[in-house]
């Protein structure tokens, strides 16, 4: 019986239109090897199967998504063995999401070697006394704003001694939305210390679950890439 290779690689913060065209063209230079792009929420994996190794070809997707490139399983178990191995520490501040992001990296055993803890600043209040944030910024811009997940970071840094900090802030649904400010609209902050803050708004589904689900793996593709890369993803 033919031996049987498969293997499989995963891409965070593309969409699935900005991966298929590259797997078009490799598929036509690789027409016996069967090829699959399965979208998930913040991610997506590719599948090579083939009678003949596929090595190769996952090294093709690195080399052309080098900086999105994360490897197989999941961007939390990524993300986990990047801060061990550096031996860097995260602290979280999350307002939307609860918790969520927090809950994921725990599900991991060992996460206590590099990540402090998570904040869930969930008011205003509680944004103000915990996490530094500015009452005028609350005031002027609104607790969901590029300036307040910013100065959550920054509040992070301020409060503990973490390497790097992550802040998120959003409409999850159904109420709440503006016209300037829809259902789904999440504001997400980066930070190494002693760096800039790497801030920004991303768009999500206005179908509740999915929009905190999405804006956990957003979190942690961007923390990826600057934990890897040094690279910003909001800005």
């Amino acid at each position: 019986m033919q031996a049987e290779y498969i293997r499989k690689c995963s891409l965070c913060l593309l969409k699935e239109g900005e991966v298929a065209p590259f797997l078009q063209e490799l598929k036509k230079k690789h027409p016996n090897v069967e090829m699959a792009l399965f979208p998930g929420s913040g991610t997506l994996q590719i599948m090579f199967q083939s009678e003949t190794p596929v090595d190769a070809l996952v090294e093709k997707v690195k080399e052309k998504f080098p900086r999105f490139f994360y490897g197989e399983g999941r961007i939390e178990e990524a993300l986990h063995k990047e801060f061990i191995g550096r031996k860097k520490t995260l602290s979280l501040a999350e307002s939307c999401t609860g918790g969520a992001i927090a809950a994921k990296l725990t599900q991991i055993p060992d996460a206590s070697k590099y990540l402090l803890g998570s904040i869930v600043a969930y008011s205003n209040e509680w944004k103000e006394r915990f996490l530094q944030v500015s009452r005028t910024t609350l005031k002027e811009k609104g607790a969901v704003s590029r300036e307040v997940v910013t100065e959550m970071v920054q509040g992070l840094f301020a409060e503990t001694d973490a390497d790097f900090a992550a802040a998120i802030s959003g409409i999850a649904g159904p109420s709440g939305g503006t016209k300037e400010k829809p259902v789904g609209t999440i504001y997400i902050a980066i930070g190494q210390r002693g760096e800039k803050i790497d801030a920004g708004v991303v768009h999500a589904n206005p179908e509740r679950i999915e929009a905190i689900d999405l804006a956990v793996h957003l979190t942690l593709g961007a923390l990826w890439r600057k934990v890897v890369h040094n690279t910003v993803t909001f800005s």
